[in-house]
């Protein structure tokens, strides 16, 4: 929810804003859905990315298990190798928030503990943590491009960018970041959950990797406003995020012009999105059980629902297959479109 108003932010709000609302058009199910019961008894896998190795990494354990914090490792044909970083990995009895690889093959890491974890994909091994400015940072979700890592941190109400060519972080005050990603050109994009009963509080945010401007469009009609929770920045440059709480819906946002587009849904629960290589994207319906992907025309196509599987994190592979965690099954699931 939204702090108290008054906050200076580093920040200009972008006008011209257009919103439309679309309508989603469910097509039929694809795919064949494979299923992979995880190593640890409810270790709730969360969050998930594409490694330079082929494989896809994730993170195990949260605030709702007592299972230890760890990363992980899953290959095409399901095998999974778990890694469990210690203190001086950069985890004190840490909660892992995030995971995404840089260009050298370093995955990095988030916690609720000060500190950005790495790991080398070739050597299997974590490396030196990179330790927060402030004491009290939160590592939140974040976002990998050529030069940079983006991380949200609800705490100092920041996004931070810490530079990969010389390990010095800049802070950006932004009010409750959620969620970051990044385009082509390394610009950050994040979402402002905000309160959807305080006007302009949620939002869709940018910052200019080159000059460091903030804008910020609203996610509302002026009657009704979705919270975005998660983001992703799909092949044509178009910006989508999730909205995971009523009102529930898929959003798109045109860098372009500032426009926005939403695509309601009921009673699925939408919760984590990435970019496919084909323009489309996918996302994870947390309460209906399934992943689905959607176009620009609005058209939702669903992969198969398992009952209480509780869906969360998800990546595409260059191939086009959806990956995703299923936290409440304790299993990590694959659609094969091909």
């Amino acid at each position: 929810m939204s702090r108290a108003a008054g906050r200076v932010l580093a920040a200009t709000l972008a006008v011209g804003l257009v919103l439309s609302l679309g309508s989603a058009a469910l097509a039929a199910p694809i795919a064949a859905l494979k299923q992979f019961k995880m190593p640890t008894a409810n270790s709730q896998p969360r969050a998930i990315t594409n490694g330079s190795d082929g494989n896809r990494w994730f993170t195990e354990g949260t605030e709702f298990t007592a299972a230890p914090a760890k990363i992980a490792r899953i290959t095409p044909a399901g095998v999974i190798t778990e890694f469990a970083p210690d203190v001086a990995d950069g985890c004190n009895f840490c909660i892992i928030t995030d995971i995404a690889q840089d260009p050298g093959g370093i995955l990095y890491i988030t916690s609720n503990d000060p500190t950005l974890m790495r790991f080398n994909v070739a050597t299997q091994s974590f490396q030196t943590p990179v330790q927060m400015p402030n004491t009290i940072a939160l590592g939140g979700n974040l976002a990998v491009s050529a030069t940079d890592v983006w991380i949200t941190d609800f705490n100092n109400d920041v996004v931070w960018r810490y530079h990969l060519s010389d390990g010095q972080f800049t802070s950006f005050p932004v009010s409750d970041p959620a969620d970051v990603a990044v385009d082509v050109a390394g610009n950050a994009w994040f979402t402002q959950p905000g309160d959807v009963n305080a006007p302009g509080t949620s939002n869709i945010g940018r910052i200019d990797a080159a000059t460091g401007t903030v804008t910020t469009t609203p996610t509302s009609d002026g009657s009704t406003t979705v919270a975005p929770r998660s983001i992703t920045v799909a092949a044509d440059g178009q910006v989508w995020f999730t909205a995971r709480f009523t009102p529930q819906a898929v959003g798109r946002l045109n860098p372009s012009n500032n426009s926005v587009t939403l695509f309601p849904v009921t009673n699925t629960g939408p919760s984590g999105i990435a970019a496919s290589p084909d323009g489309s994207v996918w996302f994870t319906q947390e309460t209906k059980g399934n992943a689905a992907s959607i176009t620009n025309a609005g058209v939702i196509t669903e992969g198969k629902a398992v009952k209480g599987s509780g869906p969360f994190g998800i990546t595409v592979t260059p191939n086009g297959d959806p990956w995703y965690t299923m936290m409440a099954a304790n299993k990590i699931a694959t659609l094969q479109l091909r």
